[in-house]
């Protein structure tokens, strides 16, 4: 399922020498509850940055790919 989000607040870290980040973000239909996940550097675009606009795509709620909308 994809869906549309903004992400709040982006952490990178090294895990084992890979890339990866934490994500707090909020969907666009519910604007006031936010969400974290972490991802790693292959499971999202380059530089993901506060306020991007995104699209989350996620099997049984465990995010699988985040693309920068537009």
């Amino acid at each position: 399922m994809t869906r549309e989000a903004v992400i709040h607040r982006v952490y990178s870290y090294l895990l084992h020498g890979e890339r990866y980040y934490e994500i707090l973000y909020s969907y666009t239909n519910e604007p006031d509850a936010l969400h974290q996940s972490r991802v790693s550097h292959t499971n999202i675009y380059l530089n993901p940055e506060e306020g991007d606009h995104v699209l989350i795509e996620a099997v049984l709620n465990v995010i699988t790919e985040i693309k920068k909308k537009g």
